[in-house]
């Protein structure tokens, strides 16, 4: 048998696999269990949160003939047929390869057919926003009266992009981000029934790139298991990813905060040659950032650098907000170019002269005191006063017609 990419191997075969939406998942089961189905129902979310899984699971639970609490039983003819995607009653269409109006009209002509096995026929229609207008028009009348045992499950990634008229007739289900914590306690569970060994940390570092995409998470951790069979380790996930070691971007960090620009430089250039990112870089001294912020104030948090804490301790909350402000405007200049090192390294520059800047104040104070540049001022303050004073006699003037 061909090899299966993780990500499909172990999709979710009920409700209850589905983790971190909850409150999507026991309502679309009271929904069956009560016999109250909608007949049109948008899921909207990021990729990767499971809305594809859901629709499906949803999909084989309302042609189930055995349910079991809003379950599917996985076990009937109609359940196993769908999980080999062999279930005539439930059609899948991919928006984004079939958007004509021709295409939607011809899957419209076919919904007054009655279902020839189960109780309910299923359209499921993904990335619908790639939809044409046409073919949006083309399915308001069918969504607004649809045939009772027709029920339309439309996916899409980017809300904003469906017609208002076609949400006002759906269900909508928003699918939010997976937490880090509910991604690694997902792939400890498969690694742990893959019989593969694994650190913490590399799942860590797994569940940070991914952000908050349990299939990124997965698709990773394919790749790490391509890489290296036996276990999944720390070392290969940050060469794999590009993300940088944890003790190096806390080194990094407290060279910004001393206002060492060149040991800063050479550290992110150290982290880049073992094939760390500019934008992996940037995002890891946010977090950290954050982190050590949290910690001035709480007291809580976890470092690897000897006398991180007792460092970052002594610092104000205006100067890690200044190195957050300063990295997420460097993260936006580098959409701007492809040359992606010369943001990091101005970032880098910029944020640790800042210590350097707030010791130069006492210099221009006693600067400004000097007799000859207190003359000059005096003199520029007396041509501003003409000048003002003459704009006021033009202004007085009557206009005159030429």
């Amino acid at each position: 048998m061909a090899y299966q990419a993780l990500y499909r191997k172990w999709r979710p075969r009920t409700f209850d696999d589905v983790v971190g939406q909850e409150a999507i998942t026991d309502t679309l089961k009271n929904s069956l269990i009560r016999g109250k189905v909608s007949h049109a129902f948008l899921f909207a979310g990021p990729r990767g949160t499971g809305k594809t899984s859901c629709a499906k699971i949803f999909a084989k639970a309302l042609n189930c003939l055995n349910l079991q609490e809003g379950e599917p039983c996985n076990e009937c003819s109609n359940c196993l047929a769908a999980d080999q995607g062999a279930m005539p009653d439930i059609i899948e269409m991919d928006a984004a390869s079939n958007n004509s109006v021709d295409e939607i009209r011809d899957l419209l002509d076919k919904v007054h057919y009655a279902p020839t096995e189960g109780k309910y026929k299923v359209y499921i229609i993904d990335e619908v926003h790639m939809l044409s207008i046409s073919a949006f028009n083309a399915l308001l009348k069918t969504l607004e009266e649809p045939p009772a045992s027709v029920v339309f499950i439309l996916a899409t990634t980017e809300l904003q992009k469906v017609p208002a008229t076609i949400i006002s007739r759906t269900q909508r289900y928003n699918f939010k981000r997976f937490s880090n914590e509910a991604m690694v306690q997902r792939m400890e569970y498969i690694l742990g029934q893959e019989g593969v060994e694994y650190e913490d940390k590399a799942l860590k570092v797994i569940a940070q790139v991914a952000d908050g995409g349990m299939r990124d998470a997965l698709s990773i951790l394919d790749q790490l298991l391509s890489f290296e069979k036996s276990s999944v380790r720390y070392e290969d996930a940050l060469e794999v990813t590009g993300f940088a070691a944890q003790e190096q971007v806390e080194k990094l960090l407290l060279a910004l905060l001393n206002g060492d620009s060149q040991m800063a430089l050479d550290l992110a250039k150290s982290a880049i040659q073992d094939g760390a990112s500019a934008q992996n870089i940037l995002n890891e001294i946010i977090s950290l950032t954050v982190q050590a912020m949290l910690f001035t104030k709480t007291g809580q948090g976890e470092f690897l650098t000897d006398d991180f804490a007792q460092e970052i301790a002594q610092q104000s909350p205006d100067r890690f907000s200044q190195i957050i402000d300063q990295a997420n405007d460097a993260l936006g200049s580098l959409r701007f170019t492809n040359q992606q090192q010369i943001p990091l390294e101005v970032f880098l520059v910029q944020a640790s002269q800042k210590r350097q800047n707030s010791q130069a104040g006492p210099q221009v104070v006693s600067a400004a005191s000097n007799p000859a540049i207190e003359r000059q001022i005096k003199v520029l303050k007396e041509q501003v006063h003409q000048l003002t004073q003459q704009v006021q006699q033009l202004s007085q003037r009557p206009s005159q017609a030429f």
